[in-house]
């Protein structure tokens, strides 16, 4: 029989660290804001030696295991105490709860059994025999089927949940331990300690599909929620090794603490979590970057941790300290790594992206004094923004405030506003009209608002010539002038038009005159404001011949 490469009794207990003493040992050296580490909580007290956690769905209550007594300690999540007990076999390492509820599976590594529990009652339903020495337990995601990994037979057995009966027994590789079951359900990751591997199975047709080989000791598995990687805690090693599911290689290692017997991952994926059973702390590790971010003391040789759905509490067995940490995990502060474009004018409405990390979710994100941004929509890893409008011009720091705190200002922030600014393209066109008595020339001025900002006032205005009846059905004439005001903003690219008509008399000999308009007052400043006018020289002869250039 092999020899099992995990926690056992006869280790020697460590005095549990209490949560009043749970510190930060390691943090990242970054200017940005740093997510708070995990804190022990509570320290609750349950049957010796505990191994496994699982939570029932709803989050209620926390089913952990016993490997000497078989006794099954119920937490009342909501208050922190064990509210109830059963016992199943002579002892327990894993559990898992099925999707409703309604069932717990335990494995019984000196029975050679897999209990099925009510966990209603607390009745043992019914006990099922699969091979030796079964540790590692995991369900498939509906439920209809449990994976018993048989660390003394090399084997996992496949339980039909519906039927209660063992319907295939895959050989995987030496001492296999932990699990983990794609979302699918169509594929087992085995860590199999013994042939220093993590082997794959087809679950549809319960055959090994490929073989990982990883460190020593490998021992707990865990599967980022997307599937495209295998995170598996190599015990002998002190590493956390990182698999390409796809292309079934290791991507990489994680140097840890002592004994890393399991690992566990954060609910979206951005963190796992390791057990160093050996020198009883905790990592931290950025998943991302793969580095370990914190280390956080825990209580005597911890073991298995379940998360709750979302992600920011855990519960810990600490398995020769006889008890469960119940740890917080800080919610993450969102941090800005950059923006793009770094500077907008003061009119407001710049579309900015944001680039970061533990952005979704954001409730906020300002502009500094300018105040909050108009609009705005985030993922984990970026946010477009729409900058407000603001009477201040210079740099401010753009932040994005989430449940977790508002990140840091940081230079890579730096949003700089500039004065307001519109140009207003005018162009003038002159049509000479004949008529029966009298002939004219109609002028049409057209504005344009050439940017970068919409022009949000202006006005038009030009001296007409003596001695000529001028009229305008969308500008006032008066005293001798022209005057034409924009009622509504010009945005960029957009144009309107004014109108005027300057009669000529058939008594007039030879007549020459000019029309210049141009821009006299608005808002924004106009940036050439030289250029923001226009003109046209029409002659007349005798009133009937009219040209106009």
């Amino acid at each position: 029989m092999s020899r099992t490469r995990t926690p056992r009794r006869t280790l020697t207990a460590v005095a549990a660290i209490s949560a009043t003493t749970a510190v930060l040992l390691s943090l990242p050296a970054t200017a940005e804001a740093v997510t708070p580490p995990p804190a022990v909580a509570a320290h609750v007290a349950v049957a010796p030696y505990p191994a496994g956690v699982a939570l029932t769905p709803d989050g209620g209550h926390a089913y952990v295991t016993s490997q000497s007594s078989g006794t099954v300690s119920v937490l009342d999540t909501a208050n922190n105490t064990v509210s109830g007990s059963f016992t199943a076999g002579t002892g327990s390492y894993a559990v898992a709860v099925s999707p409703d509820g309604h069932r717990a599976y335990l494995t019984h590594h000196l029975d050679n059994t897999v209990s099925v529990v009510d966990t209603a009652t607390g009745a043992v339903a019914a006990t099922v025999p699969v091979g030796a020495q079964p540790w590692g337990l995991a369900l498939s995601p509906d439920g209809s089927h449990a994976y018993v990994a048989n660390a003394g037979a090399a084997t996992v057995s496949v339980l039909d949940t519906s039927s209660g009966t063992v319907t295939a027994t895959v050989p995987v590789g030496a001492e296999p331990h932990g699990l983990a079951v794609s979302a699918d359900g169509r594929r087992l990751y085995v860590a199999t300690s013994g042939a220093r591997a993590v082997t794959v199975v087809d679950t549809v047709s319960s055959t090994v599909s490929g073989t990982v080989p990883v460190g020593h000791g490998v021992f707990g598995l865990a599967l980022s929620p997307d599937g495209t990687r295998l995170w598996a805690a190599d015990g002998d090693d002190g590493t956390a090794a990182v698999i390409d599911t796809a292309a079934g290689t290791v991507l990489g290692t994680v140097a840890v603490g002592s004994g890393p017997y399991a690992v566990t991952l954060s609910p979206d994926g951005a963190a796992a979590y390791v057990s160093n059973y050996a020198d009883n702390t905790l990592s931290v590790v950025d998943t991302a970057s793969r580095t370990v971010t914190a280390t956080v003391p825990v209580g005597a040789s911890p073991y298995s941790l379940a998360l709750t759905a979302d992600g920011r509490r855990g519960y810990l067995a600490d398995f020769t300290g006889g008890a469960v940490d119940v740890v917080d995990f800080p919610l993450p502060v969102p941090a800005v790594t950059g923006i793009a474009p770094n500077s907008g004018s003061g009119a407001g409405g710049t579309v900015v992206t944001i680039t970061g990390t533990d952005l979704a979710g954001a409730t906020a994100v300002t502009f500094g004094a300018a105040g909050a941004a108009t609009s705005f929509s985030c993922t984990r890893t970026g946010c477009t923004a729409t900058a407000p409008a603001t009477t201040v011009t210079g740099p401010v720091d753009v932040r994005v405030t989430g449940p977790g705190g508002t990140s840091a200002a940081v230079a890579a922030d730096r949003f700089t506003y500039t004065a307001p600014a519109a140009h207003l393209g005018v162009a003038l066109t002159a049509t000479p009209v004949a008529g029966v008595f009298s002939n004219r020339v109609d002028y049409t001025v057209t504005l344009t608002g050439q940017g970068p900002d919409p022009v949000t006032s202006a006005t038009v205005t030009a001296d007409l010539p003596a001695g000529l009846t001028a009229t305008s059905g969308d500008c006032t004439v008066a005293a001798g002038k022209l005057s034409c005001a924009l009622t509504a903003p010009l945005a960029k690219g957009a144009s309107t038009t004014r109108h005027l008509s300057i009669t000529v008399g058939l008594f007039d000999l030879i007549r020459s005159w000019d029309v210049t308009v141009a821009r006299t007052a608005g808002a924004p400043a106009d940036p050439s404001p030289a250029t923001s006018r226009a003109a046209r020289s029409c002659t007349s002869v005798l009133g009937l011949l009219i040209t106009c250039k």
